[in-house]
């Protein structure tokens, strides 16, 4: 609403500019019709010179679009002398317009909220107009009817100026007037009132935030918003009085009225969180508290307080443009807009930390976000894909690589279905991750592929055995206990799954399985490759190996009985 007010303010002057050089072609309109009047085609020229009169107020924002080579220029230059972030106004406004120009759907509405912001933040910047044209782009038509109530306002300004020129009063009124005004209004606020009230007193705190009047405008302000139902926003505003303003007397009455609120309106599960939040913490600079602030309450009551701690983050990054935590209130408002399902206004939020803060080490957890919207919200596993692959090869050292790998590779398996290339992402991780958790789960998805989307047995019975040999333990058992089953069902071949049997009392004989898997591996040589030689070699082998387990004796029995025959 604030970012409305503000734009609005801005266009009325960008009118007036406008204004001067629409009258100069009307007068000419007016000359030009006298000397056609002798045969009459007058009357008809006039209607063809009114629509002529509209392309030149479309063609202004040609010569403001050639300004982007020279943002690239810049930007450039930047990059060289590596400046500390966040980057200057020709960087942000290259990202701005950029994703101005790309909006489509669900997109618009977040890029209107970054070209409502860049204004506030620059309104003196030579981008501003461009930037003010692009947010509202169905303002044009009403372009044509606006002239008549601008040309009749001179004649309120000419009764306002002679009021003026009698008082004279220092224009415009002091922070007193002002405030005398807002405090009065917000007090006598009643039903519709109350809207244009609360606007008021945005407004005022907006301008003279080290007022003395500001902490009690606030608390006037979060005593309407309560009194509307609005009880979430009054909630931030109580909270923002008390951390701005710690040592005002008025900070304990909003302390006092925001732990009332939260007792009456949150829920058992809302209660202590929001409560929490009233502990401020050490730090003594306004900004660096208020930055704590809507981190920690994004993080920890966001699903609670989203639209109105979303707003304050945007309030803080026009208020405080260069602040060194910037790109952290960058990634909690895109983290707050994800988890409430805005992934196009969260998606924003990361390209914009990744534009405006090119040393932030949240780069690659930005990177990395935007390949899961992208997989989980926006549903396009290449792009996703794309995003990933990105920071593994931007970032090749940061902790979420080995997470950005393993997305790509169950995007290509479960989406895809090109399961070469899962293999291909999978042997990556075993390369660049050998014995850790990650690599253990990549290998026994190699197995699997390899087993049974890509029907190449031989390969799945060698990464088994990769993985006993890698990792051991109990995941090297059941890795050469799949290799045997293998070798029996898809490769038909019994004597090697006699001899992956064995190996499991060779390599794991403390293991609770090897004493069965030699038997087993007796079994098979009997029964299935009638190698009765080898079967009684292999029974003694179970009874000398584990004589106190209840298979040494069957084994010395059946090793008997071969004997016998």
């Amino acid at each position: 609403m604030k970012a409305l007010i503000l734009l609005t303010a801005l266009a009325g002057t960008a009118v007036a500019q406008e204004a001067a050089p629409t009258a100069q072609s009307d007068a000419v309109d007016e000359v030009m019709p006298a000397p056609q009047a002798e045969t009459k085609p007058a009357p008809e020229a006039e209607p063809a010179a009114e629509p002529k009169a509209e392309p030149p107020v479309e063609s202004k924002p040609e010569p403001i679009l050639e300004k982007p080579a020279k943002i690239e220029v810049v930007s450039a230059k930047v990059e060289e002398t590596k400046p500390l972030p966040p980057a200057g106004i020709d960087e942000e406004w290259a990202f701005v317009k950029s994703s101005a120009e790309d909006a489509d759907g669900a997109v618009s509405e977040a890029a209107m909220e970054d070209l409502q912001l860049f204004v506030l933040r620059h309104p003196e910047s030579a981008q501003a107009p461009e930037a003010m044209f692009a947010a509202e782009p169905k303002a044009e038509p009403p372009v044509e009817s606006k002239p008549e109530p601008i040309l009749e306002k001179p004649a309120k300004i000419e009764v306002v100026s002679a009021k003026v020129e009698e008082t004279k009063p220092l224009p415009p009124a002091g922070i007193d007037e002002e405030w005398a005004f807002v405090k009065s209004s917000a007090e006598d606020a009643d039903g519709a009132v109350s809207e244009a009230a609360m606007e008021d007193l945005q407004l005022f705190v907006l301008r003279h935030p080290e007022s003395a009047q500001a902490p009690e405008a606030m608390f006037l302000l979060a005593g309407l918003k309560q009194k509307k139902g609005e009880w979430q926003s009054a909630l931030t505003v109580y909270l923002r009085l008390l951390y701005e303003y710690p040592a005002n007397k008025t900070a304990l009455r909003a302390k006092s009225s925001y732990l009332e609120l939260v007792e009456k309106k949150g829920s058992r599960k809302q209660r202590p969180l929001l409560s929490e939040l009233v502990k401020l913490p050490e730090a003594a600079d306004r900004a660096d508290r208020l930055c704590a602030l809507w981190q920690k309450a994004a993080e920890q009551v966001g699903e609670t307080l989203s639209e109105s701690v979303a707003e304050e983050i945007r309030d803080f990054s026009v208020r405080f443009q260069n602040h060194k935590d910037g790109d952290k209130m960058l990634s909690a408002l895109a983290r707050l807009q994800g988890a409430n399902g805005k992934a196009a206004a969260s998606m924003l939020a990361w390209r914009k930390l990744l534009a405006m803060h090119p040393n932030s080490p949240l780069r690659p957890q930005a990177q990395m976000a935007m390949g899961d919207l992208y997989a989980d919200s926006v549903r396009d596993p290449k792009k996703a894909i794309d995003a990933y692959q990105d920071l593994v090869e931007k970032y090749p050292k940061a902790p979420e690589m080995l997470g950005a790998i393993e997305r790509s590779a169950h995007l290509f398996d479960d989406k895809l279905r090109q399961y070469d290339l899962a293999v291909e992402m999978h042997e990556k991780i075993v390369k660049n991750f050998p014995k850790t958790a990650g690599s253990l789960r990549a290998l026994k998805a190699m197995a699997r592929l390899q087993r049974e989307r890509l029907s190449k047995p031989e390969e799945a019975l060698k990464i088994l055995m990769q993985l006993s040999q890698m990792h051991g333990g109990q995941d090297g058992v059941d890795a050469l206990l799949q290799a045997s089953e293998v070798a029996r069902r898809d490769l038909k071949d019994s004597r090697r799954q006699a001899e992956l049997l064995r190996k499991i009392s060779d390599d794991y004989a403390g293991a609770k399985e090897a004493p069965q898997s030699l038997y087993d591996a007796a079994g098979v040589y009997e029964d299935d490759l009638k190698d009765n030689a080898k079967a009684i070699e292999v029974y003694r082998e179970v009874a000398s190996k584990f004589p106190s387990h209840k298979l040494a004796k069957k084994a010395t029995d059946r090793a008997a009985k071969l004997e016998a025959k």
